[in-house]
């Protein structure tokens, strides 16, 4: 019963706060893999996702972990959102006004027809979730639903 009464109680004060610096960027997905795949230290986790993705909401708690765990450390995470562009302000706003989600959002902006999918990743059929991990030249994907424990394993076989 206190876990319950502590969940609704770090909803009631972390919603506000991550709710009103609000701000989704339209990032075409060419522009997301330039920063992601150039040469850097920061290791980034992307995360291909939607709204109406069922999965995809249900592991977005695994992602909250991410960053304060490894605050010491150069690791970006991303939410790549790929609602529809036009259900941004009807769909996606709302969504993340009353869902926590402690990384950064981009509405991806696709080309029409699926070559970008194998641009992302040659073996990704194009089904979310999916999650791409980058580091330097390294890169590991996830196709389907993951844990936080998975992710891990993931970062420490990136960058030991």
């Amino acid at each position: 019963m206190k876990k319950i009464f502590f969940i609704v109680g770090l909803n009631i004060v972390l919603l506000p706060l991550v709710s009103q610096n609000l701000k989704v960027s339209d990032v075409p997905v060419e522009k997301l893999l330039n920063r992601v795949e150039s040469p850097s230290d920061t290791i980034f986790v992307v995360n291909f996702w939607a709204t109406w993705c069922q999965p995809c909401v249900t592991e977005i708690p695994e992602f909250n972990k991410i960053e304060p765990h490894y605050k010491n450390k150069p690791v970006v995470v991303i939410m790549a959102s790929l609602d529809f562009p036009n259900q941004k302000d009807k769909r996606l706003i709302p969504f993340l006004k009353t869902n926590i989600i402690l990384n950064s959002v981009y509405l991806l902006i696709t080309p029409r027809g699926g070559d970008w999918i194998s641009r992302v990743e040659k073996q990704w059929t194009g089904a979310i979730p999916f999650t791409l991990i980058l580091h330097k030249k390294k890169r590991i994907f996830h196709e389907g639903e993951i844990n936080y424990e998975t992710i891990k394993k993931y970062l420490a076989q990136i960058n030991p």
